[in-house]
């Protein structure tokens, strides 16, 4: 009787628990995947632009790891020419050649009702727009306003539909041609950044200048 009385009862409650403790073990996250899971949140709180606060657009990792859009850093760069996180010094040449993060090369631009795209004009050729701004000028457009003021890479410009002309908000003379047209139109890439950069392949340099050889002269009566 005593030793009867030492044993578990086990009843269909008791196994159930049983069970429902087993299955919630075997379910349980490995450290390895808790890790991963957290390194894929991390990397999307980065994907958050600290200059704009926004989602960034054409995100690039700066040599000190902090990630901002392409056209906020642009903007910095040609103001401060240092990190808006850190203040570490942002290399001369990170606007011809910079690290675009690989998870943005993947994803597709969003394309307008209809399939157009905004341009604006480059030393021979056209660029496309940001997205973002793509879909700021396409909005204004089709509700008719005259003009629209945008802050792009630091400052404000004021395109004129009627013109079809973009300028500088502080210096009107500095302006240029826009133009909308099909998504299809040759251009030369996206927002400063070539099709070659956004397509992971690295833009080519140009080739180191020879000096020529200086003749030594000979000093003749």
């Amino acid at each position: 009787m005593a030793e009867a009385a030492g044993k578990e009862e086990t009843t269909p409650g008791t196994l159930k628990e049983k069970a429902e403790e087993s299955e919630a073990l075997e379910n349980k996250p490995s450290p390895q995947q808790s890790q991963q899971t957290q390194g894929k949140e991390d990397s999307e709180e980065e994907l958050e632009c600290a200059v704009c606060l926004q989602k960034c657009v054409h995100p690039v990792r700066l040599p000190c790891t902090h990630i901002f859009c392409f056209l906020c850093v642009k903007g910095v760069a040609n103001q401060s020419k240092r990190c808006a996180m850190c203040r570490q010094e942002i290399p001369a040449d990170f606007l011809d050649h910079p690290t675009l993060l690989s998870s943005i090369e993947a994803e597709k631009e969003e394309v307008l009702p209809g399939g157009y795209q905004w341009f604006y004009e480059g030393r021979n050729g056209w660029w496309r727009y940001d997205e973002r701004t793509n879909s700021d000028l396409e909005e204004a457009f089709t509700q008719g306003q005259p003009t629209v003021t945008l802050l792009i890479a630091g400052h404000n410009y004021v395109i004129n539909f009627a013109t079809m002309r973009q300028s500088r908000a502080n210096d009107p003379g500095l302006r240029r041609k826009v133009k909308r047209d099909v998504v299809a139109t040759v251009a030369k890439g996206t927002a400063g950044l070539s099709d070659r950069t956004l397509k992971g392949q690295s833009p080519p340099r140009p080739p180191p200048t020879r000096r020529g050889r200086k003749r030594k002269l000979t000093k003749t009566n």
